[in-house]
C-alpha cells in the first residue's frame, strides 16, 4: 500500500479533517494537478505528516516503474553499472541542547541505474559504517541479472560479494586497507614487473587514457588479469574472476607528476574495456546524483527532523531529477536538427504525454489503495 494502513481517503482527511473540501477531493484526487490547487494555504505541517505517511518502497517503485515506461532514449551500453554509495542531509541534525537532544542526520544508502539515469533503490541507515550491513538487504529487492554492482572500499565485504552473486550479479569493487592482509597481497602482485608483462600483452589486458584539464594532463592507465588462483582465500570471496589495477597520474605543466594506485577486484571475466566502463561509471552516484541533490535541491538546506517524511522528500526529488534530465536530452536534441520549430513542438507533445502518462500510474495506484 502506498500509505501503510490507510487508503487515500484517511490520508486527506489527516490534511484537515475540519476542512468541508474533504468530500470533493477524494473525488478528484485522480485528476492530477487540480487537487493541489485546493490544498494551497495549508499549514506545512499537515504536508509532513502526510508524507511521512506514504509507504516508502511503494513510492519509489512507482517512480522507477513509471521511468522505465518512458524512456525515451536507448542506453548505449548493454550491462547496466548499478553504483552503491551512501548520502548525508546534514540540516536534519541537531546539536545537543538545553532543549533538544543530538539528532543525528538522515544517512540513506542510495543505488544509482546508470541505464536508467536515476537512484532505483535507497534504505535509511544510521551512519556510515552501516552501509555494510544494508546493503546485503538492498540487494534482495534488485534484480541483477546483467548488472555489474560497484562500490567504495568500506563494503568491501565477503557477505557483500556473496548477496550480488545470489542474485545473478557481477561486480567491481574497490579494495583498501578495510582488508588489509587481502590488499598487501594483491599490492605486491601488481609489482612494476607484472605491470611490463601487462602492457606488453603477455597476461590479461591494459587500457590507457588521457585527459587535459587546462594546464594539467591526467593519464588513466588499466590493468586487469584473470590470475587468481594464486591467492589462498580466494574461494571465500564468491565468484572472483579478476583482479585490477587503476594507475592515475598527474602531471602539471612544470613537469611535475603524482601517481596513485587503486586496486579492485571483480567477478568479470578478462574484458579491459568493460572493467575500466564499470570502474569509470561508478563516480555517476556522486557526479549526477549527490552533486544534482544538493546543489540543484539544496537537500542540506532542509532542517526537517522528520526522518521519514524527509526520506520520502528525498525519493521524489531524485524522481523529479530523473524527469528534468529526460526532458534536457530531447531539448538539446531538438536544437541540432533542422526544423526546429516543428520538432520542439513534437517534443513538447511527449514531454506532455510523459506527464500524463505520470498521473496514470499515479491513479491507477490510489485506486488499488481505496
Amino acid at each position: 500500500m502506498l500509505a501503510n494502513k490507510l487508503n487515500i481517503g484517511d490520508t486527506i482527511g489527516i490534511i484537515s479533517p475540519s476542512e468541508p473540501i474533504i468530500e470533493d477531493l477524494k473525488e478528484q484526487f485522480g485528476k492530477g494537478l487540480q487537487v493541489f490547487e485546493k490544498i494551497k494555504g495549508l499549514w506545512i505541517g499537515y504536508y509532513e505528516r502526510v508524507i511521512s505517511l506514504i509507504d516508502c518502497q511503494e513510492l519509489n517503485k512507482i517512480f522507477v516503474d513509471f521511468v522505465k515506461s518512458i524512456q525515451f532514449m536507448d542506453n548505449k551500453f548493454f550491462k547496466d553499472i548499478l553504483s552503491f554509495d551512501g548520502k548525508v542531509d546534514k540540516g536534519s541534525s541537531r546539536k545537543k541542547g538545553y532543549i533538544v537532544e543530538e539528532t543525528k542526520p538522515l544517512n540513506v544508502l542510495n543505488v544509482y541505474s546508470d541505464k536508467l539515469q536515476m537512484c532505483i533503490e535507497q534504505e535509511m541507515i544510521e551512519e556510515k559504517t552501516n552501509e555494510i550491513t544494508a546493503i546485503p538487504e538492498v540487494i534482495k529487492r534488485l534484480n541483477l541479472k546483467n548488472v555489474i554492482c560497484t562500490w567504495d572500499a568500506l563494503n568491501t565485504q565477503k557477505e557483500n560479494v556473496k548477496a550480488v552473486r545470489a542474485k545473478g550479479g557481477d561486480y567491481c569493487v574497490a579494495l583498501k586497507a578495510n582488508q588489509p592482509n587481502f590488499y598487501k597481497d594483491v599490492e605486491d602482485y601488481f609489482d612494476e614487473d607484472r605491470l611490463m608483462i601487462i602492457e606488453s600483452g603477455y597476461e590479461g589486458g591494459y587500457q590507457l587514457t588521457r585527459e587535459k584539464n587546462h594546464e594539467t594532463v591526467i593519464t588513466y592507465e588499466y590493468y586487469q588479469t584473470e590470475k587468481v588462483n594464486w591467492y589462498a582465500e580466494k574461494e571465500l570471496w564468491e565468484g572472483l574472476k579478476s583482479f585490477g589495477l587503476v594507475k592515475k597520474t598527474i602531471e602539471e605543466s612544470d613537469g611535475t607528476k603524482v601517481e596513485e594506485k587503486r586496486y579492485y577486484i571483480s567477478s568479470l571475466l578478462l574484458n579491459i574495456n568493460l572493467f575500466s566502463y564499470a570502474i569509470r561509471t561508478h563516480w555517476n552516484v556522486e557526479n549526477k546524483l549527490h552533486w544534482q541533490m544538493d546543489f540543484t535541491f539544496k537537500c542540506d538546506d532542509n532542517t526537517t527532523m522528520n526522518k521519514k517524511a524527509l526520506y520520502n522528500l528525498q525519493i521524489t526529488k531524485k524522481f523529479c531529477l530523473t524527469i528534468l534530465n529526460e526532458v534536457k536530452k530531447l531539448q538539446n536534441r531538438s536544437f541540432k536538427r533542422k526544423g526546429k520549430n516543428k520538432i520542439k513542438r513534437i517534443e513538447n507533445h511527449k514531454i506532455k504525454v510523459t506527464i500524463e502518462v505520470f498521473f496514470f500510474h499515479y491513479d491507477r495506484i490510489l485506486i488499488n489503495n481505496k
